[in-house]
């Protein structure tokens, strides 16, 4: 993103949506308020609704709220925030549902319609009674952006976000995406020449007919994004940043969209692992990343939060994104009697040292692709109306003994090798699909790990190929390019055969019943993986035997080392198929695993698995790693980078890295309130001597010394969170 829009990136927001008090039932915001106790907790941006229920600022476009009269709430934050250098994006909400009260008195005909003449769906939203989505092919499109033009244009805002990006707004799915308002039936006469067909299954219908909705749906579903456009370069015109509604990593706004943006925000972070993954994604495409700290509740009128706001806070700084502290409404109604203190003096820290933290980014080292078995990560291809539907799913099960016997999920892999890194302490970061064929990108990381990356296709492969023989270290597993590009298009080989060095094939005939016998549904029963003695795996790690599930039957071609072996229990001295296999390739080096490590990892937290994989990465990159740290898994290391500078942020990540979230609405994270200190933490950290190594929390100095390349520190416990810096 552009360097002008940095703060965007590294913004301490403190965030009011209009959806619940003291905008909705009855309008009781004071600005003077928000803007005190945002000072208090030293934020520097306020995101503000400049609609929810009701519009908070006068304009013939969207009804304002029945007690607004001729305040202008926008203009009140902006006045007061910017009194005291703050900023203050605007929230725009989009094809959002609308409170009965407000659009079937005001704008009966902005409403959608799921069949000729019926009435539209009906929804509840914080509170407000019923609600009903908008059909952007009525007058609504037109107010929405005669909306947001008075909007950019009357105010001195700083930025605008814009929800939601999803097309279809509460009303997805395959008949979801055909409205039969007015407006769309006579479009679609003028467009087609017939009326527009309807069934209460619309897959029932003639093709020639689901070929007409197809069109049309996709046709209507691109609306919610050409409208997203215009705004956004209503606020390009005026020099002004858009962010946008990321929905999740596999669900985004139209790529076309995402071009014009210069953030997305993830309205919840989800487990913190996933936390962690979707601010990496964002940071490596380029885009400032807003993770929800905290969450909009049904209790806003409450401080009730702990320290696990903390957590989520460095985290989502430390990967590179801004902290966007979704309950500021409870924060403004707690203070002063339950003022959250803790997050207050970390926003302090943050405040202090700002020119520290500007244009700061993680280290980067271990790059994993995001990418899903049928690559759809928009939510219009997912949504929209086909003539032949689409199921977006992840492999089918292998039949085996006519059993279905479980895949690993792609995406379980992905999070699996994900925490694998961070269990190191190895900085990783989640890339775009894209990654895999710009050589530019690729080159910027040192290893990139394919965690069962089905399908490569020849530009992927050939990229990936060109990245190793130029120095690049690849580790992949299972299945990776084994795959065509339908999710169950079982490849006879690897596309990247030559370069990982193994063939698939099939089992001996003579195993075969032996094999069988070692099978259960989720994978494999009794079978281990073997370090090949005196082989380098062997050296580095001191588990001779390891468990396996599922995994490949390959053989190494001419060149490549066989370094661990599949084996059967209480027969481990009978290798029978490769389980780890090594080569150089290039001036780079390649390790192929045939089962999937990165699931075990998900699944059990394996501390054998985890040092499995830190011995693999030892011998790819044989330089040293970034960062060693004898301390517990969950102590989380994230290093950051920029010239003359490097920061480190420790996080004492309390909880297991795949914890349950809460199973009603919001998905929040469990609260705690006390964190254990971690005693006795020795780092090793592998940059330039520097001329000071200090702590950014306490101001003190760091003692430290220099052992080869790497500084080695000890400290004598870590809290809930340490930040040190050195400067040379």
């Amino acid at each position: 993103m552009s360097v002008r829009f940095e703060w965007v990136r590294r913004a301490r927001v403190f965030m009011m949506d209009n959806y619940h008090p003291p905008f909705w039932p009855d309008l009781e915001f004071d600005a003077r308020r928000l803007v005190e106790v945002a000072r208090r907790y030293h934020a520097n941006v306020i995101r503000f609704g400049s609609a929810g229920k009701w519009s908070v600022f006068p304009n013939e476009f969207w009804p304002p709220h029945p007690q607004l009269g001729s305040r202008d709430l926008v203009d009140e934050v902006l006045t007061e925030a910017h009194a005291h250098g703050m900023k203050v994006i605007t929230y725009i909400p989009t094809g959002h549902i609308v409170p009965d009260v407000n659009i079937r008195v005001h704008h009966p005909e902005w409403l959608y319609r799921p069949a000729p003449g019926a009435e539209p769906p009906l929804h509840l939203h914080h509170g407000g009674g019923l609600h009903s989505p908008p059909c952007l092919s009525t007058p609504y499109h037109d107010a929405y952006l005669g909306f947001a033009e008075q909007l950019v244009t009357e105010h001195e805002i700083d930025g605008i976000y814009t929800d939601s990006g999803v097309p279809y707004h509460s009303h997805c799915g395959k008949e979801g995406s055909l409205c039969y308002c007015d407006y769309c039936l006579e479009k679609f006469r003028q467009r087609f020449g017939c009326p527009m067909p309807y069934a209460p299954d619309p897959d029932t219908l003639p093709d020639s007919d689901r070929e007409m909705l197809e069109a049309w749906s996709l046709s209507v579903g691109r609306l919610m994004v050409d409208v997203l456009i215009e705004g956004a370069r209503l606020a390009g015109e005026r020099g002004i940043p858009v962010l946008t509604h990321g929905c999740s990593m596999a669900g985004w706004p139209e790529l076309r969209f995402m071009k014009e943006a210069d953030g997305i925000l993830y309205e919840a972070g989800g487990t913190f692992l996933h936390r962690l993954e979707a601010a990496s994604l964002g940071e490596s495409s380029g885009l400032a990343t807003w993770q929800y700290v905290g969450g909009l509740t049904p209790w806003s009128r409450l401080q009730w939060f702990g320290r696990e706001l903390v957590e989520q806070a460095v985290a989502s700084f430390a990967s590179g994104g801004a902290v966007n502290v979704a309950c500021g409404v409870n924060m403004v109604y707690g203070a002063p009697s339950h003022f959250h203190q803790e997050l207050a003096d970390l926003f302090s820290t943050f405040e202090t040292h700002e020119a520290l933290f500007d244009e700061l980014h993680p280290t980067r080292f271990a790059a994993i692709p995001f990418i899903l078995p049928m690559r759809i990560y928009e939510r219009l291809q997912s949504h929209r109306f086909r003539a032949q539907p689409v199921d977006v799913r992840d492999r089918s099960p292998d039949l085996i003994m006519d059993c279905p016997i479980n895949n690993p999920s792609q995406q379980h892999c992905i999070e699996g090798g994900f925490s694998l890194m961070t269990a190191n302490h190895l900085p990783v970061q989640l890339v775009d699909q894209d990654s895999l064929s710009d050589p530019e990108k690729l080159a910027r990381y040192p290893l990139l790990y394919l965690p069962n990356i089905g399908h490569l296709t020849e530009d992927e492969a050939a990229c990936v190929t060109d990245y190793v023989h130029a120095g690049g270290r690849l580790l992949a597993s299972y299945r990776t390019s084994l795959y065509g590009p339908g999710p169950d298009d079982l490849l006879d080989d690897f596309t990247l055969s030559e370069l990982l060095g193994v063939e698939r094939i099939d089992c001996d005939p003579q195993r075969l019943e032996d094999y069988h016998q070692h099978l259960w549904y989720a994978g494999t029963f009794d079978m281990y993986a073997r370090s090949v003695e005196d082989g380098w795996l062997a050296r580095g790690f001191s588990e001779p035997i390891w468990p396996v599930n599922r995994f490949e039957f390959v053989r190494a071609r001419p060149g490549t080392d066989v370094v661990a072996n599949i084996v059967f229990g209480g027969r481990e001295d009978e290798p029978l198929w490769p389980a780890v296999t090594s080569r150089e390739a290039g001036k780079g080096r390649v390790v192929y695993l045939a089962a999937t490590a990165e699931q075990l990892h998900r699944e059990y937290q394996m501390l054998m698995i985890r040092d499995l994989v830190g011995a693999i990465v030892d011998w790819l990159c044989p330089e040293g790693r970034p960062l060693r740290l004898e301390g517990p898994d969950q102590l989380l290391a994230i290093p950051n980078e920029k010239p003359g500078t490097n920061v480190l942020f420790l996080v004492n990540h309390t909880g297991e890295r795949m914890e349950g979230m809460a199973q009603i609405w919001p998905r929040l994270d469990r609260q705690f309130t006390y964190v254990a200190p971690v005693p006795d933490v020795r780092l090793r950290w592998r940059i330039a001597p520097p001329k000071r190594l200090w702590d950014v929390v306490t101001g003190q100095d760091v003692a430290f010394t220099v052992e080869g390349d790497m500084l080695s520190v000890d400290l004598a416990s870590v809290g809930q969170y340490a930040i040190m810096a050195a400067t040379s």
